[in-house]
C-alpha cells in the first residue's frame, strides 16, 4: 500500500462540467450535492432511470434518462448531451449487489448462471460501455477524469474469505477493463484519467441487509463518503490512471 495522494497538491484545475452517472443511488445523489458544493458553477449532467425521481438542486443540471445494462439507452443518453457540452470530470456510481431474488452467494453451492449474469453486465460491462461512449464526449483540451465505483472485494490478491463470489468476481472484472482503458488511452494526448474507486461501507440501500455486521464507527453516511471520493478525484494525476484508490486516497491492489 502506497502514500495517500491527499499528501499530495490538488491536480488540474476545477471541472467546468461533471457527469454523474447512477444520480438516484446513496453515494451518486451525495456525490452530486458535494459537486453543487464544491463546483457550484460547474455544469451537471445527471444520468439515472428515473430522472423524474431526482432532487432538484441549487443550479441547473441536464438529467437525462439511462440505463447502464442497456447500451442502446446509453447511445440515446449521451447522445442527447448538447454537442457544445464536453464532460471535464465523469463519475460512474452505478452497482447491483442483490435484490429481491438474489442475495451474495456464501458458498459455491449457490452459484447461480443468471445471478453472475446480472453482476457482469451492471458491474462490469454497463460501466465499461458507459465509458466508451462519454470518451469521444470528453473535453479534449482540459485534464479530464473519469472515476467508476468499484470495491475491496473485488480484489484478487485482498481476498482473504471468498463468498459473494459474482460480485467479487464482476467487480475484479471491472478492474482489469479499468486498466485496459488506462494503457490504450495513454498513447493519445491529453488522455484521460480513468480509476477505480472503493467508497468503504456507505449507509445506502446495497449495503442495508449487511450493516449488522459493520464494526462500530465505521458506517460511513454517503455525504462523508461522496466528499471524500470527489477528494480523491481532485488529487489524480496523470501516472494514477488505470489504478484503484479507496475513499482515504490509498491505493490498493487489484
Amino acid at each position: 500500500m502506497g502514500d495517500s495522494i491527499f499528501d499530495r497538491k490538488v491536480a488540474g484545475s476545477a471541472p467546468g462540467s461533471v457527469l454523474v452517472a447512477g444520480a438516484t443511488g446513496g453515494i451518486g445523489s451525495a456525490f452530486c450535492r458535494a459537486v453543487s458544493h464544491h463546483y457550484p458553477d460547474a455544469a451537471l449532467i445527471r444520468l439515472a432511470r428515473k430522472p423524474d425521481d431526482l432532487p432538484p438542486m441549487s443550479s441547473d443540471t441536464l438529467d437525462l434518462t439511462f440505463d447502464v445494462d442497456d447500451e442502446k439507452q446509453v447511445g440515446r443518453a449521451t447522445a442527447l448531451i448538447p454537442k457544445e457540452q464536453t464532460i471535464d470530470w465523469a463519475f460512474i456510481a452505478t452497482g447491483w449487489l442483490h435484490d429481491e431474488n438474489h442475495s451474495p452467494e456464501k458458498t459455491y453451492k449457490n452459484l447461480n448462471a443468471d445471478h453472475l449474469l446480472r453482476a457482469y453486465r451492471t458491474n462490469a460491462i454497463g460501466p465499461a460501455l458507459l465509458v466508451k461512449h462519454l470518451l469521444p464526449r470528453m473535453s479534449a483540451t482540459s485534464e479530464t477524469k473519469i472515476g467508476v465505483l468499484s470495491a475491496r472485494v473485488g480484489s484478487i490478491s485482498d481476498n482473504r474469505l471468498g463468498g459473494w463470489h459474482a460480485y467479487r468476481a464482476s467487480k475484479a472484472a471491472l478492474n482489469m477493463l479499468i486498466r485496459n482503458y488506462a494503457l490504450e488511452l495513454a498513447r493519445k494526448r491529453h488522455a484521460p484519467i480513468i480509476v477505480g474507486l472503493q467508497p468503504g461501507t456507505t449507509d445506502t440501500r446495497l449495503s442495508a441487509p449487511f450493516q449488522r455486521n459493520v464494526p462500530e464507527g465505521q458506517l460511513q453516511t454517503p455525504e462523508y463518503t461522496a466528499d471524500q471520493l470527489l477528494k480523491v478525484m481532485r488529487h489524480l494525476q496523470p501516472q494514477d490512471s488505470g489504478q484503484l484508490f479507496d475513499f482515504l486516497g490509498l491505493p490498493f491492489d487489484p
